[in-house]
């Protein structure tokens, strides 16, 4: 540390250097206090000015002048003497150092103001400029603390001599940069990160001036080009690297760019390339402006969508094949659906209605069927039992399309080899589950099938129904007021859905027909049928209709139903399957 500056004096030569002969009395060895020095600085300044006004100069004097300057200088002006303590600052100095007047530093030094650390630096920087003589000129420093720039400098530091040439000591200059040190270490910064996020990027980045000469190209295009160094290509035209034709229309097109001032966006052209030929690129180009607006040249992008063009070609190409192939799948579908309608439409005249007579009763019946895929999961059976009994087998299997539309033919494959049970639809139903069961084993299997199989006695008026998890029919009845009424048609017993548990036992429910009756066998996909609300068609609606209906023949009411699902789902494309079946037993006369 320097020790405290009160008891130490200045070499007279200090107040002489620069205000001449100073007024204050020295003291025996000829040097002063550091009051004595500021006092005397003071009554210098003073004495100077009123000998001037006195004798009528009117000429500025090197005194006048000298104050003036470190007064207004905007840089930090110091001076300071041998043992670094100073001896005059200017006001913006003094401003730094946090004083209200210049002549408060006088006698004090950096060790007064900055952390010791730093303070140390600077004393011993200039006792080694006092000791050879040797300062320094625009020395960039940056002051740090807690690792946190402070501020950022130019200085200048030089030794301070006398009138006789002796070094009294040192002087320096030194001009606060932290704004500018910072925007320029934010600009590099800047600059730094587009250099790398131009190299990194897949695209070909360039810029060329309007004499076609590069100014910068990132990597991907130097190695488009095979260059590994920016020497080889910076200040080179664009005609050193593709042949004169292309060069042609590339400058033809750069200058519209630069004349009009209007910039080329994601332009796709086929050999318009520098790099190769027969190839695609998409290129854009916008001028590049100088400060003052002018166009000074273009600044462009180019990306090869060769291999995605090869690509989309190909995929046009597949997409036709795959167009072809769907046609012919769809045909073939559309056969296969219209064989899977003429199967289940087997006795039914061309209107959809069917009629079988016995001794004492007459069936007739008529259906509705529509899929909501080209094939159904869904299918009925109208089963020729005998002369005197006819069965109907109504299925919905899981899923749609070509799978459940299989295992429908499967079905109707397996209901032939059970000619001997037919009249027994609950052994009919067992048959088929233990058959499905033993298939269900496949994963790509449609899981379960939900039926409901129902038998007609002409002679007797019988009727017996069994139930695998699928919706009851609706029959039409009497209630105890003796008002016809539809409701679920009592089925004893329902069994689970075919295909879950093998060896499962279904039971049959028995009743006999006792005047004219109506059934109505249907699948979930009318029921389920949700509106515009997401509200359900549901079953009662349907009963709603039916009793509205029921004078009707069995072919208007079903075009009645369809006319209300048509309502409820907006269309005619529906979510699910639908089959409809309605049958009706009228006793002969």
């Amino acid at each position: 540390m320097i020790p405290d500056s009160d008891n130490h004096a200045y070499p007279k030569s200090l107040s002489t250097t620069f205000l001449g002969e100073s007024h204050s009395n020295p003291d025996q060895e000829g040097t002063y206090t550091p009051a004595q020095l500021k006092k005397a600085l003071e009554l210098a300044y003073l004495a100077g000015t009123k000998q001037r006004i006195r004798q009528g100069k009117h000429t500025a004097d090197p005194d006048m002048l000298f104050w003036q300057l470190m007064d207004n200088l905007p840089d930090n002006v110091y001076f300071k003497d041998t043992r670094s303590r100073f001896t005059c600052v200017n006001r913006a100095q003094a401003r730094f150092l946090g004083l209200e007047e210049p002549n408060d530093a006088i006698g004090m030094s950096d060790f007064d103001f900055f952390p010791e650390t730093m303070a140390k630096v600077q004393f011993h920087e200039e006792q080694d400029i006092i000791a050879t003589g040797k300062g320094y000129s625009l020395h960039e420093e940056k002051h740090v603390k807690d690792d946190v720039l402070q501020r950022f400098v130019i200085s200048s530091k030089l030794p301070l001599k006398d009138k006789d040439g002796n070094i009294c000591g040192t002087f320096g200059i030194s001009r606060d940069v932290t704004d500018r040190y910072l925007a320029e270490r934010e600009v590099k910064r800047q600059r730094n990160l587009l250099k790398a996020i131009i190299d990194i990027l897949p695209c070909r980045i360039f810029v060329r001036d309007l004499e076609d000469r590069f100014l910068l190209a990132n990597n991907t295009y130097k190695n488009a080009l095979g260059i590994k160094s920016s020497q080889d290509l910076i200040g080179h035209s664009l005609s050193e690297f593709s042949d004169e034709e292309r060069v042609a229309k590339i400058r033809a097109e750069d200058r519209r760019v630069c004349e009009k001032g209007e910039p080329i966006l994601n332009q796709i052209d086929f050999d318009l390339s520098v790099f190769k030929k027969d190839s695609w690129i998409v290129t854009s180009k916008v001028p590049l402006r100088g400060r003052d607006g002018a166009i000074e040249g273009i600044v462009g992008m180019t990306y090869d969508i060769t291999e995605q063009k090869k690509a989309e070609e190909e995929a046009r190409m597949l997409s036709e094949e795959l167009r072809d192939k769907n046609t012919h799948f769809e045909a073939e579908l559309l056969v296969a659906r219209q064989l899977q309608e003429t199967l289940m439409s087997i006795g039914f005249d061309k209107d959809r209605q069917y009629s079988k007579s016995g001794s004492k009763w007459t069936l007739s019946s008529s259906y509705f069927y529509k899929p909501s895929h080209h094939l159904a999961g869904d299918f009925f059976d109208l089963i020729q039992i005998s002369e005197s009994k006819i069965g109907i087998l109504v299925c919905d299997v899981m899923g749609h399309g070509v799978k459940a539309a299989l295992v429908t033919m499967l079905l109707r494959g397996l209901i032939s080899e059970f000619a001997d049970i037919l009249d027994q639809p609950g052994r009919v139903l067992g048959q088929l589950n233990k058959r499905l069961c033993s298939l269900a084993e496949d994963q790509e299997f449609p899981r379960f099938t939900t039926a409901v199989y129902l038998t007609l006695d002409l002679d007797t008026g019988e009727a017996r129904v069994a139930n695998a998890g699928h919706p009851g029919p609706l029959w039409k009845t009497r209630n105890a007021s003796d008002r016809e009424i539809f409701e679920p048609c009592p089925c004893g017993e329902i069994g689970p859905a075919l295909g879950l548990i093998p060896e499962q036992e279904f039971l049959r429910y028995e009743f006999t027909c006792q005047e004219t009756t109506e059934f109505l066998l249907y699948t979930d996909g009318i029921i389920e049928q949700k509106d515009a609300m997401g509200e359900e068609f549901g079953i009662q609606k349907l009963e709603e209709i039916l009793l509205n209906n029921r004078g009707d023949d069995l072919a208007e009411q079903i075009k009645t139903i369809r006319s209300a699902l048509k309502l409820t789902a907006g269309t005619e494309d529906f979510d699910d399957d639908i089959c409809l079946v309605a049958v009706k037993m009228k006793p002969n006369a």
